[in-house]
């Protein structure tokens, strides 16, 4: 099924969003969590708007905070964090990295929502001397990785992981 692009308008996130936020996110970690159940949990609602509410005020480690509006609703949101830069001790180079993370909710993707988000992003990041964005994205999301890659994004790198004891029961 082919969904037809929608306008989307991107603005900073406000306080009376905080329950759009909370389902926003929640719907994005269900489809994480059924995609790969092994690394991914669907939080409690309570914890997840303390952490939002932690980056809506700039105290939660992220340096914009963004949402997608589309017919006056907001859709999808989006963060970006700036890395600090590497100690002079470590191999890698001193680079502006700024790492971003996107949701948007299940009946808005495949609809520009999260390219908008992205690219509003990377405009936010390259006005503050921002050389690289990075973000992650599970092997087990196909789809998301077609539009990082649709946009630009390539594999750097690879993240092996391996379990060292069963889930917690419960």
């Amino acid at each position: 099924m082919t969904r037809r692009s929608v306008d989307v308008t991107i603005r900073p996130v406000q306080p009376a969003d905080l329950d759009v936020l909370v389902d926003i996110y929640v719907s994005s970690a269900r489809h994480h969590a059924r995609i790969d159940p092994d690394w991914f949990h669907v939080p409690e609602p309570d914890a997840v708007r303390e952490r939002l509410e932690r980056f809506a005020s700039g105290t939660g480690g992220v340096d914009a905070y963004v949402g997608a509006i589309v017919d006056g609703h907001l859709v999808g949101s989006a963060t970006v964090a700036i890395a600090d830069k590497p100690h002079p001790g470590n191999m890698g180079r001193h680079l502006d990295v700024a790492e971003i993370g996107v949701a948007v909710l299940e009946e808005w993707r495949g609809r520009g929502v999260g390219t908008s988000l992205i690219r509003h992003l990377e405009a936010w990041a390259a006005e503050r001397g921002v050389e690289w964005l990075i973000l992650e994205v599970a092997d087990a999301n196909p789809r998301a990785t077609r539009l990082y890659e649709r946009l630009g994004y390539e594999l750097d790198r690879r993240r092996l992981r391996r379990r060292l004891r069963p889930p917690d029961a419960g």
